[in-house]
């Protein structure tokens, strides 16, 4: 009986075995294999480029196929036809006019020289030994010169300076940085270390860039200070009219971010006109909005989501609104053509075919009165156009990130002339490589769709439960949910998949412009926390979705941005995400750059009664107050000389973090930037996978 009672219990642990099993085991060797550097060995070109012939429709490109070699390819869309070339085309040239040479930036007529030295402006007749000094002001950070640091010889302006078409009118733009202060950073792996410092903007700086803009005269020459002024610290851009020489344009935008107004300067008065005052709170979109002035002025194309909706509108010369241009419950982005005869416009839009990603960038023609749009490129894809000279015909790039990438030619109506050319993808498909997965999960208010991609093992076994890693971007700018096929993504989520993981990317609400202004803007006054229930919530629903996913072992991780979400991420859902790997992440925004903080975040306005002086207040969560949350695995990563994000964000995390008394990681790339190149990318990339590796898989 006793012995009975021992085969029992053997028994027993016999059938316990499987829970005992050691836990799944990290492979490194698929992910070394499906390694950006080793897929870039069996991948040539995607898509094409053309260099159109002598402003004709006929064009060549080089296509690289996957052994490395480089093919030269010619288009005639007469002839429906693209033929191989046994060589690069020369190109070419027209005579070189010996003017072309002389210093500075030479006027239209080719009769005058506009130029700076020692930071100031000059002007001088072509051929002439004497010069006009138009500015005596000028000084480091004060400065007319487009290198403001070598005043040792004469140089070109600022990319500001503009001539008008008669070449007796110009006009240049200067900042003013004088106040603005500096910070610094350390390159510890130079010879003899150095400290490289710059000036550098605060959100709520006392002291920012000021702008000034100038009319230049020929004939007199003189140079003008347009009184421009309106709103403290605002910025200003001029606005290319080359048909126009009675008048110069340029916005004007308030710091706040909520208003911008288009603005005329009479060239021979110098009077400052307002044409379009336009109000959108929270802000004006940076990354959509965009202005075209036509035949001179006459009329105006202006891009507003005043209606909630990204759209162009058209103006008359005087700011009376004529039409808006794209109506409808979607998106329009950049314009690629216009033409003036026709009253057409050529634009890119977002979400306006139905049951399809709205981020598939498709393009339309639309008239000026907004009563006609036509779908140009209707495959159910991602399109890239380049229109030719005469705007007769377009080539057509288009993918998804599920369909592989193909070239066509169409004419301007949109219809199909000839295939180019497309990608031989037989080597890939040889190493086993696999598309990744598009997916749509709802928000966590239970509403809105989300977009994602998801990448898996390529010896994937859907009896097996697997680790999820979200590697994450917030936006608002853009999301990193690529909408076009894709093999080398940014982040390399594909090998990072190999290791034993499943890899998602998602979109969140407030991550991207090209939705509706309420999806863009969903993140103001919370740019800390906003994405996070999104991303928890869209993990949830995948694992619920999916039986191969664990819920138990959730892992994040994200750069710049995305380096700041996944700290933010760990801390505020200890219980949720295991492990984080944060690399170059702002996570203190009031020592990120102003502009971004202030528009995205919210600036406040204060003005003094009693002085009329206003002041600004910028208020912004930091990852730092969260620190005493985390439990889980973090590891923080910074680019020792990193000047986008700087590595005082990553220091304060840190220096948080060990006052909470929390253990951390932390890796330094030494001599590396915001983008980690060489073999400091590989260390970084094999230190991600082992970190995961051994916290979500046991090694």
């Amino acid at each position: 009986m006793r012995y009975m009672r021992k085969d029992r219990c053997f028994l027993m642990i016999l059938l316990c075995v499987p829970l005992l099993l050691p836990a799944q085991k990290a492979n490194y060797g698929a992910a070394g294999k499906y390694d950006v550097p080793e897929l870039e060995k069996v991948v040539g070109s995607m898509e094409l480029v053309p260099f159109f012939i002598n402003e004709t429709d006929k064009c060549w490109f080089h296509w690289e196929e996957a052994n490395g070699k480089r093919n030269y390819y010619f288009v005639d869309p007469d002839k429906k036809s693209v033929r191989l070339l046994d060589d690069k085309p020369e190109p070419k040239t027209k005579p070189v006019n010996e003017k072309s040479h002389l210093p500075g930036d030479v006027s239209p007529n080719r009769q005058w020289q506009l130029y700076s030295r020692n930071h100031n402006l000059y002007l001088k007749k072509a051929g002439d030994t004497v010069e006009s000094q138009l500015s005596r002001d000028a000084q480091l950070y004060y400065s007319f010169c487009i290198n403001e640091f070598d005043t040792s010889t004469t140089h070109v302006l600022a990319s500001e300076a503009h001539w008008m078409r008669d070449s007796k009118y110009f006009y240049v733009v200067r900042e003013d940085n004088r106040k603005v202060q500096t910070v610094s950073l350390m390159h510890a792996m130079a010879a003899r270390p150095w400290i490289e410092t710059k000036k550098y903007q605060y959100p709520a700086d006392k002291d920012v860039t000021q702008y000034e803009l100038f009319i230049g005269n020929t004939q007199s020459r003189q140079l003008q200070q347009i009184n421009i002024s309106k709103w403290a610290d605002q910025a200003i851009a001029v606005v290319h009219a080359t048909a126009s020489d009675k008048e110069i344009f340029f916005t004007r935008k308030k710091r706040t971010g909520d208003e911008i107004e288009l603005c005329a300067v009479d060239l021979a008065t110098g009077h400052v006109r307002t044409i379009i005052h336009e109000v959108s709170r929270p802000y004006i979109n940076p990354d959509l909005f965009a202005v075209s002035i036509i035949e001179g002025g006459k009329e105006i194309i202006w891009w507003s989501d005043r209606s909630g909706w990204g759209h162009y509108y058209l103006y008359d010369s005087a700011g009376n609104l004529k039409s808006e241009i794209t109506p409808g419950n979607w998106t329009a982005g950049r314009i690629v053509s216009i033409d003036t005869l026709k009253k057409e416009l050529y634009v890119y839009g977002y979400g306006k075919e139905p049951n399809r990603n709205p981020y598939l960038q498709h393009l339309y023609k639309v008239s000026f009165d907004g009563k006609k749009q036509t779908l140009l490129t209707p495959e159910n894809a991602h399109h890239r156009v380049f229109f030719s000279p005469t705007g007769n015909y377009f080539i057509d790039n288009f993918s998804r990130i599920d369909q592989e990438p193909k070239t066509i030619l169409r004419d301007k109506k949109g219809l199909f002339i000839c295939d180019i050319i497309k990608p031989d993808l037989h080597s890939l498909y040889a190493t086993g490589w696999k598309m990744p997965e598009p997916f749509m999960v709802k928000a966590a208010d239970g509403i809105t769709d989300l977009y994602g991609i998801m990448w898996k093992p390529y010896d994937f076994d859907s009896t097996k439960k697997y680790p999820i890693i979200s590697q994450v971007y917030p936006g608002p700018q853009i999301e990193t949910v690529w909408p076009n096929f894709t093999v080398f993504d940014k982040y390399n989520n594909t090998s990072l998949a190999q290791v034993g993981f499943i890899v998602v990317v998602m979109g969140h609400r407030g991550g991207s412009p090209y939705r509706n202004k309420a999806y863009a803007t969903y993140g103001y006054g919370n740019m800390r926390d906003y994405a996070l229930a999104d991303d928890v919530s869209g993990l949830q629903q995948l694992a619920r979705r999916y039986s191969f996913i664990d819920s138990s072992r959730v892992g994040i991780i994200g750069h710049s941005g995305g380096g700041a979400m996944a700290a933010t991420a760990i801390c505020t859902y200890p219980d949720f995400y295991k492990v984080a790997v944060a690399s170059a992440g702002n996570h203190d925004n009031n020592i990120y750059f102003r502009s971004w903080g202030e528009t995205f975040n919210g600036i406040k306005e204060i003005a003094d009664t009693a002085t009329g002086k206003v002041s600004f207040r910028f208020k912004v969560e930091v990852n730092q107050s969260l620190a005493k949350n985390l439990k889980g695995h973090l590891l923080l990563v910074t680019g020792e000389v990193d000047n986008n994000v700087q590595p005082a964000n990553t220091y304060r995390m840190a220096d948080a973090l060990i006052k909470a008394g929390k253990d951390f990681d932390m890796l330094v790339l030494p001599n590396q930037n915001h983008h980690y190149e060489g073999l400091y990318k590989t260390y970084y990339e094999n230190k991600v996978r082992h970190y995961f590796g051994k916290h979500l898989l046991g090694e």
